[in-house]
């Protein structure tokens, strides 16, 4: 297998956004008295963030609608919070400058906005790395549509076929194979329970294998 790029997904894989994103709701729900169930929200990771509506889930199990603007607020806030603590994932770093040292290309495809995303990769000095970023913003379909995943190759100059993926969810690894692409999968405590069983390989973590050696790997 020729390998010429690598196409990141951003949300649960270059920072951990997912599980403060599901922990400061579980505990906007709790502070109404209710619970949210971590199955439901776990399948709606990786897709549109429109697929799921957690004010008309709230008010479904309250019985009684909300101030959606005070509880938005609250909820974003304590969230942006978590997430800019949050230290960039491991072994992220040592794959994007690894890609430079191999000769490989480099791109982001992600379902969040791009002012989300670029934003991060800006203020984490990561864009230094990167060729190509695609965000809902660029395509009609997100994930697991497969269009972000081509777009980001196209974008590269990379035929699908040469671009290995790295994802943490079921909707990501969808998407990666269905746009022809090798996917490595590395699940979050998030996304640590979905059925990821179609990735081509699992890693618990992108630290514990170089770059160098997983494309020795993907090559053999």
């Amino acid at each position: 297998m020729t390998i010429e790029a690598i196409i990141f997904d951003f949300d649960g894989v270059i920072l951990e956004t997912e599980t403060p994103d599901y922990e400061t709701w579980r505990d906007e729900f709790a502070g109404h008295g209710v619970e949210l169930d971590r199955s439901l929200w776990t399948g709606f990771v990786g897709g549109s963030p429109g697929t799921f509506d957690p004010y008309e889930h709230l008010e479904e199990l309250t019985g009684h609608v909300v101030d959606r603007d005070l509880v938005g607020k609250r909820r974003r806030k304590h969230y942006l919070s978590r997430v800019e603590s949050s230290p960039i994932l491991p072994g992220v770093v040592d794959y994007m400058a690894g890609t430079k040292a191999l000769g490989l290309k480099l791109g982001v495809a992600s379902s969040s906005s791009r002012q989300w995303v670029e934003g991060h990769l800006i203020k984490r000095d990561l864009m230094r790395y990167v060729g190509a970023v695609r965000c809902r913003d660029d395509v009609i379909n997100v994930k697991p549509d497969p269009e972000l995943f081509l777009s980001a190759a196209a974008a590269l100059g990379i035929a699908p076929a040469h671009c290995v993926v790295i994802e943490d969810s079921a909707n990501g690894v969808t998407a990666a194979k269905r746009a022809g692409m090798y996917c490595v999968v590395v699940p979050n405590s998030i996304t640590i329970g979905m059925a990821v069983d179609h990735a081509d390989l699992r890693l618990r973590s992108l630290g514990d294998v170089t770059l160098s050696a997983l494309i020795e790997h993907l090559r053999n």
